[in-house]
């Protein structure tokens, strides 16, 4: 994503395959033209998103403002205004430094001359002072050869005022000019009127992000524990951006950078650990196109945020908040569908790319998803238990697992599926062993977050790396088993798909509600037979 040629950076974005000849491209250059690193993230962050709208844009080649078709010239005109726009903001990044270099000199040049003012003040001052001392030593002097002095009580008078004289220039000389602006240490008529206003006191520096959140959020105990470890989570994500910033730094222009950023993270990152390098995953992102993180989770994190500087604001720790007024296209999600027989046959003829889950393994996960529509968490959590008879019939059981914090998504979820013929001709029955307690036993139970993440993460990558589009992912397995199911022209009734998808009831009559649990095991399996594809053929070995 970044390059240092010489000693400036570079903005590095590789152009998709499929639209490489459109920009006669294999990859875009952008000169960012600084060496500081800081700065040219955050440029590239910025240019990372407009070239994804750009690219967004060539897949369809339709001007999404005006909705008209776009010609070759036209997206290449597109590329050329990045580039304009990119040049205008750093001419003007260059105009404002040198602005603040220009004002930081005037400021310097000022103090310096308020510097030479209260010297000049101290000078005619502690002159004036010392040359009254030196009039009173004089007439000191005289008084005591002339005899005006005839007691001891008037020596000790004129002695103690001279003194006294004495004192004040001594303090004033250690003090040095600082204290001819002190009250009352320079006479009203040696002080000279500022130019400009008095600087307004001091107050307290702006505390820390990290540090506001502790003070502002964690301490309202009307937020529930979860708002406060999601907002937690957030402020994590920004700090490993952008650095523990104090409050005040935080701006609109930085609000924009963290949501420019967030859009070009893998949508994949929301599901791991926050502790990958953030440039990586972009980069990452980039270069298998994968698809990047919703305008709803972007909208999440700004919201939760939002929120904060809400509190912040009524603590007077902020002035204004940053994150509320943005626009997070939540519009343009990428569709989800069902898969199509020439994807199946796509998927069925690639080599499985994963060396640590098997192709056996990949290929039995895979046909359960698509002959029962089943979730890859119900997959991923099947016991060696959870496959037995009902009525005759074999049937995956899915049910709650309360000892390994496991439990189906919705109570319509726990249901019984009938195994398909394909799958038992198969052999998905040979994963059972006595040993183990899972059936899908080579995939790892992770210490945080649900199993089976690391088996859906593979297969999110090996779908991009063949090819395939955005649109489809293996909960479109889910999808397909619903869609064909719904359009067969048999007696199949929409009850028992609802049932044998774990839905509730789309059917909202007293006996869909009441009588549900009454669906019979072999109308189950007469749903589940109607499943077919002609295309799909997994093997259990490369």
């Amino acid at each position: 994503m970044l390059a240092l040629v010489g000693t400036h950076y570079h903005f590095r974005r590789v152009v998709p395959v499929a639209l490489r000849p459109l920009f006669g491209k294999t990859e875009f250059w952008i000169s960012l033209k600084t060496g500081n690193k800081s700065e040219a993230r955050l440029s590239a962050m910025t240019l990372h998103a407009q070239t994804s709208a750009l690219f967004r844009t060539a897949r369809t080649m339709t001007d999404p403002a005006r909705n008209k078709p776009l010609t070759k010239d036209d997206l290449l005109a597109l590329y050329e205004d990045i580039i304009k726009k990119q040049e205008e903001v750093l001419e003007t990044n260059e105009r404002k430094a040198a602005q603040d270099l220009k004002l930081e000199h005037y400021t310097a040049s000022m103090d310096r001359y308020r510097d030479l003012l209260k010297t000049r003040a101290f000078l005619t001052y502690s002159t004036d002072a010392l040359e009254r001392l030196k009039q009173h030593i004089i007439t000191l002097r005289q008084d005591m050869i002339t005899g005006k002095i005839q007691d001891k009580a008037s020596l000790a008078s004129k002695t103690e005022e001279v003194e006294r004289l004495h004192d004040t220039l001594v303090k004033l000389f250690q003090t040095g000019p600082a204290l001819s602006q002190a009250s009352g240490a320079v006479p009203p008529s040696h002080q000279l009127a500022s130019s400009t206003p008095s600087p307004a006191p001091s107050v307290m520096s702006s505390p820390r992000l990290t540090e506001a959140l502790q003070t502002a959020l964690l301490a309202d105990n009307q937020k529930s524990d979860a708002t406060k470890k999601e907002t937690a989570r957030t402020v994590a994500l920004f700090v490993q951006a952008f650095g523990d910033k104090p409050v005040q730094e935080i701006t609109g222009r930085i609000a924009g950078e963290f949501r420019d950023l967030l859009f070009s993270l893998p949508s994949s990152y929301a599901k791991s650990k926050q502790d990958m390098d953030l440039n990586a995953e972009v980069e990452r992102a980039q270069e298998f196109d994968l698809p990047t993180l919703s305008g709803k989770s972007v909208k999440n994190h700004f919201m939760r945020l939002s929120a904060l500087w809400n509190q912040l604001i009524r603590r007077e720790i902020a002035e204004k908040n940053p994150w509320s007024n943005w626009d997070f296209d939540l519009t343009k999600r990428t569709p989800r569908r069902a898969w199509t027989d020439d994807e199946l046959a796509v998927l069925s003829s690639s080599a499985w790319t994963c060396s640590t889950i098997s192709q056996a393994t990949f290929a039995g996960i895979t046909l359960v998803a698509a002959y029962s529509g089943m979730r890859l968490g119900e997959i991923c959590n099947l016991r060696n238990d959870d496959i037995q008879e009902v009525d005759g019939i074999p049937c995956f059981l899915i049910r709650p697992h309360p000892k390994d914090k496991w439990t189906p998504k919705t109570e319509a979820g726990t249901r019984n599926v009938p195994i398909h013929s394909a799958l038992l001709d198969w052999g998905i029955l040979n994963f059972q062993k006595e040993s183990e307690k899972f059936l899908f036993s080579e995939l790892k139970t992770p210490k945080t977050g649900p199993r089976g993440t690391d088996f859906g993460r593979n297969f999110s990558k090996f779908k991009t790396t063949i090819g395939l589009p955005a649109a489809i992912t293996f909960h479109s397995f889910r999808h397909t088993v619903s869609t064909r199911l719904r359009n067969q022209a048999g007696d199949l009734r929409e009850l028992w798909i609802d049932a044998l998808l774990g839905h509730e009831s789309s059917h909202k009559s007293q006996g869909a509600t009441t009588y549900l649990s009454g669906i019979e095991i072999e109308n189950l399996r007469q749903a589940v037979e109607a499943v077919r594809y002609p295309t799909l053929f997994l093997r259990h070995k490369l």
